[in-house]
């Protein structure tokens, strides 16, 4: 009988290893509670704290699950991660956000669900260049979609949001 020891299963102790921790970080109970905990928005440090990982384990980990689009992102101009969410959850929105949601579910029910950067600007009072961002925003959150120079909602987009 051969006594020598088995490589194999130390090879695969880290991998195993980071595995579990993925499980744990994109697990649905633990990222809606910390969603909870933090309703403008779940950092990477955040995950990093409550599941006792190191922050560039948590970073790794979040940019695997968003390759895998089983999180969405928000990124700063420097492409720094500003917070997670769930893919196929509603994000933290910020106000000018929310306004073009609602404004987009009303003009559902009125008639066709489309949106212009020009006209929203207009009605809102801002700049298309804030109007334009935050469309841009809310497409790659799938709550809306491009369609021509327009953008116009999705399933996710007509079912969620903060409706008046």
């Amino acid at each position: 009988m051969n006594q020598t020891p088995r490589i194999l299963p130390d090879l695969l102790a880290p991998m195993n290893d980071f595995v579990r921790k993925s499980d744990q970080v994109i697990d649905p109970v633990a990222m809606d509670y910390l969603a909870k905990r933090h309703p403008d928005g779940i950092r990477v440090i955040d995950i990093a704290s409550y599941h006792g990982l190191l922050f560039v384990e948590a970073q790794d980990i979040v940019e695997i699950a968003l390759c895998a689009q089983q999180l969405k992102v928000r990124r700063d101009q420097d492409g720094d991660i500003l917070f997670v969410w769930r893919a196929g959850t509603m994000p933290p929105l910020s106000g000018l956000e929310k306004t073009l949601l609602r404004q987009a579910q009303r003009d559902l029910e009125a008639g066709p669900d489309r949106i212009f950067v020009e006209g929203a600007a207009t009605d809102l009072r801002v700049g298309p260049s804030a109007v334009r961002k935050a469309l841009e925003f809310l497409v790659s959150a799938d709550l809306l979609t491009r369609d021509g120079r327009a953008y116009a909602l999705t399933p996710l987009g007509r079912t969620e949001g903060d409706p008046e």
